[in-house]
């Protein structure tokens, strides 16, 4: 019936009038009259039934850590004098997120939510649901389409309510540092300060006369030219530690897919380390082979102990996929991302490429502190890590399964790091399908 006035609302009238007037049967006019005029106004408001029809999303966090909720509050609003007999509002949710509520499945990565009410005039209505974090990643709310039409059904008007899509991120599971079976005071030995053989090129003393052997890149060209002859910053010596966790995405040696299991614990461990260093107030960065979300630039947070670094860098981690962008060797080495000297260099890997234990053991030559956490069982990649030489290698595998499957003698999380305050998104009608 629906079908049938959506296709026929003009031309059934018309010609059931033409009948009438034909066979000069006047009834038949008159109820052509009178289909005519219950159609077109029920087409007018089918018309008006969406406008100034608004919604909005409060969120209390779009922060979260595996196993913790969030709260979503969804408004709709009737902003006008005439009623929406009926109203239905479908919500996209992640499907890698639960919901507390009856959802089903609407295209890959997506579920529906479903509520089909009535709106008075200058009426609102609020849904409350929950998404709770089962796994780390970046999830997308949104959008929100509206349906509605006039009181018999008969037509219909959907409509995507745009400037609402949210990102939630859930950040990987962390740990305390003593949990992955490392020494909480000095896991990585002595962190005392940097090597004060070496220059802080940030640090700037003084100047004086150029040297032959001093690099361009010495010249102080403001004194220069207020002196007319060359002259060479004078740096001071590296005092600040800094640590750097570098994740070794890739879990195989040549591309074979990627073990899942693998890639998690590196991720967690990588952010367990973060966690320590955050809280022991030390310059914290991060490197990964890996890019950001709809970015094609490499995972690299330079290093810093601002109120937002371990904010940055967990959101960073909990970005990471099982694809690379390139060889890890190579991001440490890259001359337009400097390491910072003296710094501390922690690497996260289920496999050690020949380039990348020869880059490790070329920085340590240099002067940084190195180390390796392994997530990978000792039979995985042996020769591998047998070319580390000197540099300590920290068996973390067996650890890392207990704490991620949540047995024994309970391994409590990390205590959350403070987040972001509740965010209210406003919607408003768009475009009409």
């Amino acid at each position: 019936m629906r079908l049938l006035m959506t296709e026929s609302w003009i031309t059934a009238p018309i010609a059931l009038t033409a009948i009438g007037i034909a066979a000069n049967f006047m009834p038949l006019v008159v109820i052509a009259s009178l289909i005519f005029g219950l159609s077109l106004a029920a087409r007018i408001w089918t018309r008006l039934s969406l406008e100034r029809v608004s919604a909005a999303r409060i969120l209390e966090s779009t922060r979260i850590f595996i196993g913790e909720s969030v709260p979503i509050e969804l408004t709709v609003h009737n902003n006008k004098n005439l009623p929406a007999p009926w109203i239905e509002i479908r919500e996209t949710l992640p499907s890698g997120m639960v919901s507390d509520k009856k959802t089903s499945p609407g295209g890959p990565g997506k579920r529906i939510l479903r509520r089909t009410t009535s709106l008075s005039p200058n009426e609102h209505i609020r849904w409350d649901v929950s998404l709770t974090g089962e796994e780390r990643g970046f999830f997308r709310i949104g959008p929100t389409v509206v349906k509605s039409g006039d009181l018999f059904g008969f037509f219909q008007r959907e409509t995507v309510l745009e400037h609402m899509n949210t990102n939630i991120v859930v950040y990987p599971a962390v740990y305390e540092i003593g949990q992955l079976g490392l020494d909480s005071s000095r896991p990585f030995g002595d962190l005392r300060g940097g090597n004060p053989i070496f220059e802080d090129p940030v640090l700037v003393s003084g100047v004086r006369e150029y040297l032959p052997s001093d690099n361009l890149r010495r010249i102080d060209w403001q004194a220069t030219a207020r002196s007319g002859e060359l002259k060479s910053r004078i740096y001071e010596p590296s005092r600040s530690q800094a640590l750097i966790v570098a994740l070794n995405i890739p879990t195989f040696r040549q591309w074979q897919g990627s073990d899942r299991v693998l890639l998690e614990r590196g991720v967690s461990a990588a952010a367990s380390v973060a966690y320590w260093a955050s809280s022991t107030k030390l310059a914290i960065g991060l490197i990964a082979n890996g890019a950001f979300p709809e970015a094609d630039r490499t995972i690299r947070i330079g290093a810093g102990n601002g109120p937002e670094q371990i904010s940055q860098i967990l959101e960073a981690l909990a970005a990471v996929q099982n694809f690379t962008t390139g060889e890890l060797a190579t991001e440490l080495e890259n001359p337009r991302h400097p390491l910072p000297i003296g710094s501390t260099i922690v690497v996260v890997a289920a496999v050690m490429p020949p380039a990348l234990s020869l880059t490790l053991n070329k920085l340590r030559k240099k002067g940084h502190l190195v180390n390796v956490l392994r997530t990978s069982l000792p039979d995985w990649d042996p020769e591998g890590f047998e070319s580390l030489g000197n540099i300590p290698l920290i068996e973390v595998a067996d650890r890392m399964d207990i704490l991620m499957s949540g047995g024994a003698e309970i391994i409590n999380q990390a205590s959350p790091i403070d987040d972001l305050s509740g965010q209210t998104v406003h919607i408003s009608e768009s475009n009409e399908e």
